[in-house]
């Protein structure tokens, strides 16, 4: 499901204590969500602004966070 090996092994560290079922799925949205921007032609250069754009929930901050530093 996951194109980018990196983010799914840092996964475990990134989620800590969240439900490890949607972890992939949260992962797996993100991108998607980061791609289709990049695609429209949004060039987000902060993490805050793009999950507010696009109404992505708090509880992903961290691997959005590690999406942009690897970008």
């Amino acid at each position: 499901m996951l194109a980018n090996g990196d983010l799914d092994s840092h996964r475990n560290q990134t989620f800590a204590g969240h439900n490890s079922e949607e972890d992939p799925a949260d992962i797996f949205s993100v991108k998607l969500i980061y791609d289709y921007s990049c695609r429209k032609g949004d060039c987000f250069e902060e993490p805050g602004l793009f999950m507010q754009s696009y109404g992505i929930p708090d509880r992903v901050t961290d691997i959005t966070k590690e999406l942009f530093k690897r970008k």
